[in-house]
């Protein structure tokens, strides 16, 4: 078999499965790797980085007795800009104790940064596109349609 035909096919979601499906794994990883399924590569890596800084800065902000470090300021911004995929990680870990988020969120960041390597990696042998789940939908979405500017 060819290798550019096993790239061009190639599932860039494949690890987010297999951990969506492995009843090994805590509940919160589990869900954390199906929530992440069809994302947009670059999306999903920088938000899940995003969010394990601020998540590192908050715990940083609680050892020191701060109550408005930039740990609860960074946290206060994601959850002002509303981020969907951003919001959705955030509902999975937010009630984690702060320590097991960060290390689920690390969990999570390490898997979806293989996954843009290997993307980078397959687009220098043949050009492949990585497909969002946003992308198969049809319109409209119920997300499209609360956008403040969705009737203009």
């Amino acid at each position: 078999m060819d290798i550019n035909e096993v790239l061009r096919d190639f599932d860039y979601d494949l690890s987010l499965r297999d951990a969506f499906e492995d009843r090994k794994l805590s509940h919160s990883r589990r869900m954390l790797a199906g929530a992440s399924i069809g994302i947009d590569l670059a999306t999903a890596y920088y938000s899940v980085a995003q969010l394990a800084e601020a998540f590192v800065e908050l715990a940083a902000d609680h050892r020191n007795g701060e109550r408005f470090g930039p740990g609860y300021l960074a946290i206060e911004d994601i959850l002002k800009d509303g981020s969907p995929f951003q919001m959705r990680i955030w509902h999975l870990v937010c009630d984690l104790h702060l320590s097991q988020a960060m290390v689920d969120l690390s969990w999570l960041k390490a898997i979806l940064y293989a996954r843009g390597s290997m993307a980078k990696a397959a687009s220098k042998q043949v050009f492949a596109t990585y497909i969002t789940h946003a992308q198969t939908v049809e319109s409209p979405t119920a997300a499209e349609l609360m956008q403040a500017n969705a009737f203009s």
